[in-house]
């Protein structure tokens, strides 16, 4: 039996992993630090679980919301709400107060399970919580369970009081999770995918990428995340290899870690290469059996020199929760710096606000429509309006600016939300940052828009240093001023030591821009500094 072959319905995820146990049951599935399952004992467990939440009350449709650090539990969760038609509800380990709650109460989830360090975020007010009825603690200790005004247990309860499955049909239609947006750039929605989803781009990524079931694929970015899930978890499942998973990203550490399980291919988001790139070098950058990196939003000044440096190629790619991959470089056929071809089964164009296409060469949205059924979204869970607004006029509209070359290829400009406007001109938040994070003293940066006196934007730079580094603010203005056009040097340069970022790594703007220019900010103009042009 191919996997990449299967008929819709044996496109679930429940059978795909009872496929492999069938096939390769003593083949090695998960690691995690010096734990290991096979995919007979995974199995195994998974339905152990299932009947568990079977036990104590669950039924086909339900919500099961997840509120997990990286760990095996997780992925035995994520199986088996599979294998009896329930619906896992990722919760970012970031959430707390208005936004937990938002999200546990529209996703109309009926159970929790939490690790038991998030349990002060639900404590005072879990009865108001929506549909939530029962919680199940989590620890990578002993749990004490405390009281609480609603049932809960310990994780063991899963194990030790299962019951026989209910013979339920699952579709490859059905509904298999719930994942929200990050809520960077405005309030979270729910996305829903079905098993097909799952399936589809499982087996595409393991095609794609070339991955084979002596393969390692290593991942330390959150399960709570479509990135964890679809671009490493599902092409293992589908090609019989091996899932290592990590339970968080240290720089220091990162080469060691990947030499010790041996992984072959890892997964990353833009923001770890330069991250990586600014370690000191080591004799170990190349001791390591990883031949591939996949992920999106490598910088294209770091990417040749990454590759180099750490003896293993880039897979630059790009997509969305909504559709998972859409676009991804050929891997015979790469491009520095361009996220790659639409992938097969999505038809893909440029627009500008009208929705008319663009040109090559020319900055437009990227909009996306499937060829193929059940590959993205089945909309945003009781929001229709947002589901609409999304793909007026039959094309995805994804918020992202791009241009195209002539023979196809995509290039990443900006976000369409995160682009500046100053005086007439349109500024690149990504580039400026791109320049600024370019001076060796600079560790990371973010650029965004803050109000100006005289209408539109003025540019505003936040920025963590390097350990041990100083600049000055004026240092650094000189050194964008050779580098940028006037119009887009900082005006604004503001120093921090940490940002505030989601557990994906990812800057959260919103925050910055909610605290905007403060005392500490220095300013270009009251310095009375003369741009040249």
């Amino acid at each position: 039996m191919n996997p990449f072959e299967l008929k819709n319905e044996q496109r679930t995820l429940g059978a795909c992993l009872s496929m492999q146990a069938s096939l390769r049951p003593d083949s090695e599935f998960i690691v995690f630090g010096d734990q290991s399952w096979s995919y007979r004992q995974f199995d195994e467990w998974v339905t152990t679980i299932a009947g568990g939440l079977v036990a104590l009350g669950l039924k086909k449709g339900d919500k099961l919301a997840i509120m997990l650090p990286n760990c095996p539990e997780f992925m035995a969760l994520w199986f088996a709400c599979a294998r009896i038609g329930l619906v896992e509800v990722t919760l970012n380990t970031g959430y707390r107060g208005p936004l937990l709650r938002h999200v546990v109460e529209h996703s109309d989830s009926r159970m929790a399970v939490m690790s038991q360090e998030y349990l002060e975020r639900f404590q005072h007010e879990l009865v108001g919580f929506g549909k939530l009825e029962k919680v199940i603690l989590w620890s990578r200790g002993s749990t004490q369970v405390p009281d609480l005004p609603l049932p809960a247990h310990p994780f063991d309860v899963l194990e030790t009081q299962s019951v026989p499955l209910p013979d339920v049909r699952i579709s490859n239609l059905d509904p298999l999770a719930l994942m929200y947006s990050s809520g960077t750039t405005g309030p979270s929605k729910g996305i829903l995918l079905c098993h097909n989803y799952f399936w589809w781009h499982g087996s595409k990524g393991a095609e794609g990428r070339g991955v084979k079931q002596d393969d390692r694929l290593y991942t330390c970015l959150p399960l709570f995340h479509a990135n964890a899930q679809l671009v490493t978890a599902m092409p293992v499942l589908m090609a019989g290899a091996t899932l290592i998973i990590d339970d968080y990203f240290s720089a220091s550490t990162f080469w060691e870690r990947l030499r010790a399980c041996r992984a072959t291919q890892i997964n990353y988001i833009g923001g770890m290469i330069p991250i990586l790139m600014k370690q000191p070098p080591s004799p170990g950058d190349r001791k390591h059996s990883v031949r591939m990196a996949t992920g999106g939003g490598a910088p294209k000044d770091l990417w040749l020199q990454f590759e180099e440096r750490f003896g293993l190629r880039i897979h630059e790619g790009y997509g969305q929760t909504e559709n998972c991959v859409a676009l991804s470089n050929p891997l015979d056929a790469t491009r520095v710096g361009s996220i790659g071809l639409p992938i097969c089964g999505y038809e893909v164009d440029l627009v500008d606000d009208n929705d008319e296409p663009v040109g090559i060469d020319t900055i437009g949205e990227l909009v996306f429509r499937p060829q193929e059924p059940y590959i993205m979204m089945d909309g945003y869970y009781k929001n229709p309006d947002a589901t609409m607004a999304q793909s007026r006029n039959l094309w995805f509209h994804t918020g992202d600016l791009m241009k195209r070359d002539s023979d196809g290829y995509y290039y990443f400009v900006d976000r369409k939300k995160d682009a500046i406007r100053r005086r007439g001109e349109n500024i690149s938040a990504f580039e400026v940052e791109m320049v600024v994070n370019s001076h060796p003293a600079v560790l990371e940066s973010a650029a965004i828009a803050v109000p100006s006196e005289v209408g539109e934007d003025e540019v505003m730079i936040c920025m963590v240093l390097k350990p041990g580094q100083e600049v000055s603010a004026l240092d650094l203005i000189k050194h964008c001023e050779g580098l940028m056009p006037y119009y887009a040097v900082p005006r604004f340069v503001d120093f921090r030591t940490e940002f505030p970022k989601t557990p994906t790594h990812r800057i959260e703007k919103y925050r910055l821009r909610e605290q905007g220019v403060t005392p500490t900010t220095w300013d270009r103009e009251k310095a009375e500094y003369k741009l040249s042009r």
